[in-house]
Parts: C-alpha cells; sequence; structure tokens
C-alpha cells in the first residue's frame, strides 16, 4: 500500500500544475466578491495529477472577527486578508481525510484578458 504524499508537496504540486486556471479563478472572484481563497477539489486516489473534475471553489469569510479569530479556520482567514490580490492568491485543498492544507502563492494572476475582465 502506497504512502499518503505530504500535504505541502501536494499543494505545491498543484499550484505548479495549474497555476492559469487557480489565478484566473482567484482574480475573478476577488473582483467579484473580495477577497478570499480558492478552493480545489480534494485529490482522491488516482486523482492528484488533474484534481478529479468538480469545479473550483471561493471561499470568503464572514462573521465577526471574534468568531473567526475563535474558528479552525483562523490561520486562512489571516492569510486571505493580507495577501496582495493583484500579485498572489490563497490556495487551499482539504484533504480526503478532511485536514486542509492552505498557502500564499506569490505570481501575477492571469492577464485581464485571459479572465475575460476588461
Amino acid at each position: 500500500m502506497s504512502e499518503a504524499p505530504n500535504p505541502g508537496a501536494l499543494l505545491n504540486h498543484i499550484a505548479e500544475t495549474h497555476w492559469q486556471t487557480i489565478a484566473r479563478q482567484g482574480w475573478r472572484q476577488y473582483q467579484q466578491r473580495g477577497r478570499g481563497a480558492v478552493v480545489f477539489p480534494t485529490p482522491q486516489s488516482g486523482d492528484a495529477e488533474d484534481g478529479g473534475t468538480a469545479p473550483l471553489r471561493y471561499l470568503t469569510f464572514q462573521g465577526t472577527d471574534d468568531e473567526i479569530e475563535a474558528s479552525t479556520m483562523k490561520m486562512l482567514h489571516h492569510l486571505t486578508t493580507t495577501y496582495d490580490p493583484a500579485r498572489e492568491v490563497v490556495l487551499a485543498v482539504v484533504l480526503p481525510d478532511d485536514r486542509t492544507v492552505f498557502d500564499v502563492y506569490a505570481r501575477s494572476p492571469a492577464p485581464k484578458s485571459l479572465s475575460g475582465d476588461t
């Protein structure tokens, strides 16, 4: 039986492999909904290469700062309040065991002409 991939390595692999899609989604959703995180579909066994067929989601936070700080997602929330949306994307992946891995990726988002924005 093979060992599950390192969650950080998996997150980096998804960012590298699907960067254009993630950047386009992050920029478009930021413009429409504000700060948040692109949530890549949960990779299932054998799906790590293509992320499966589920659509990307975009997570934004609601609630008071105290409520968010008391939640298990406070670090993810912190990243969504401090990243530079013009250059960075917060990417999250919920693993099959329900752990969530996330990080900020500092690259230029897709050009506006590619994202359909003017």
